[in-house]
């Protein structure tokens, strides 16, 4: 796997798998007996015109974009999740069959993989 293998991955079975199941938990909240707060969400996302609707949608996207970001961001040693002292440097790598790729530290960002969206 490299690196941008890994990004992609990230992209369409992270961020986007996320903002999409979470939409369609607000068209149908799954289950014999959802949250209550949920179904409040769903009843609440149900009543916008399907403009606003697409409005939420876009924000949801970024916000999971955003986070993605920020911990690609923290692989990549740019930003802390420590408080203070050291920080960890974090490795990443894959194995498959028998053969391992490094995917972080590697000779470019992960964050800026994911910002050179296709």
């Amino acid at each position: 796997m490299t690196p941008e293998q890994f990004v992609d991955g990230l992209r369409t079975n992270c961020r986007d798998a996320a903002v999409s199941g979470c939409l369609q938990s607000f068209q149908a909240p799954p289950g014999r007996r959802p949250s209550p707060a949920l179904v409040e969400l769903s009843d609440w996302y149900k009543s916008l015109s399907s403009d606003n609707q697409a409005k939420v949608a876009a924000a949801m996207h970024q916000a999971a974009d955003a986070t993605l970001f920020s911990v690609l961001c923290v692989i990549d040693g740019l930003s802390a999740i420590e408080p203070y002292g050291e920080k960890s440097e974090f490795k990443l790598s894959a194995t498959r069959g028998g053969v391992d790729s490094v995917i972080a530290p590697g000779s470019e960002f992960l964050h800026d993989l994911l910002r050179s969206e296709p």
